[in-house]
């Protein structure tokens, strides 16, 4: 089982910042959040600058995070972006403190 641990040390500098960025102009974008059994969904406006963002993110947190699973949702009746994040049975948890800060 991979650890439940961000590695930011994967990140250069140029890199960290963006991460930083992207993680701080995506916090104040959140609509709501979604819990799931084995993670949460967060809602996301449904423009095109919000899903790049989202898309950009993922790549970097991917790396950090490698015991996230990542999709990227639209759905028909809804305008919002949908990002699940799910994983092991502790990842709910992570995720809570993640958002919290």
């Amino acid at each position: 089982m991979k650890p439940l641990a961000c590695q930011l040390d994967v990140f250069d500098h140029a890199e960290r910042r963006r991460y930083e960025t992207l993680r701080e102009r995506l916090g104040e974008r959140r609509l709501g959040t979604h819990e799931l059994p084995d993670g949460m969904v967060i809602l996301y406006p449904g423009e095109p600058d919000v899903f790049l963002s989202v898309a950009e993110w993922i790549t970097l947190e991917r790396r950090c995070c490698p015991f996230l699973s990542f999709s990227l949702e639209f759905d028909a009746d809804s305008p919002s972006i949908r990002l699940r994040l799910v994983g092991g049975e502790d990842v709910k948890r992570f995720l809570h403190s993640q958002l919290r800060g």
